[in-house]
């Protein structure tokens, strides 16, 4: 009997050679996972911010009103007589984040007068800059019971919080 040579392929010795490496390679990262177990990942997350400003508006005489540290309404009333007195406000969300108006106090105010904040309440929603609805215009409003000489003043507080973390 005659014996047949078998002619090897090229290319199957290229293949071996190919799944050798891939092989060595596995095993390396395997090997290299198994030295190291750390990871350290840098960076910066920036989520948005709450801005909220407090601008006074137009009042009646004799009454006034300015703003103090950031969320404060200063009112003063100047010899005011009997009657009902207001001066305007406007509440701007210049944040990237909706805020809820946590309360309202006002503090400092005489015994008999009555002060009332109308437009915005507590739970009202404004929303962050450049949205529909991030400014709104309030009235205060100060019913005095009895003519008084001199002046005397007040201040109502605003306190905004993030719109998911009102609490009622």
């Amino acid at each position: 009997m005659h014996k047949v040579k078998r002619r090897r392929n090229r290319f199957a010795r290229i293949g071996m050679l190919s799944i050798a490496l891939l092989l060595s390679l596995c095993v390396t990262g395997v090997g290299y996972s198994a030295w190291t177990d750390t990871v350290s990942i840098g960076g910066t997350v920036e989520t948005g911010y709450i801005g909220v400003v407090l601008s006074p508006g137009a009042c009646s005489p004799p009454i006034s009103c300015s703003v103090g540290a950031p969320h404060i309404l200063g009112v003063t009333l100047s010899n005011p007589g009997a009657g009902n007195y207001t001066c305007g406000f406007t509440i701007t969300n210049t944040g990237t984040i909706p805020v809820k108006i946590q309360s309202i106090d006002a503090s400092g105010v005489p015994n008999g007068v009555a002060v009332s904040v109308t437009g915005v309440s507590e739970g009202t929603q404004i929303e962050q800059a450049g949205v529909y609805q991030y400014s709104f215009d309030g009235k205060v409003t100060v019913n005095v019971p009895t003519s008084c000489e001199g002046a005397f003043s007040f201040n109502i507080t605003f306190s905004f919080v993030q719109w998911n973390l009102y609490e009622e």
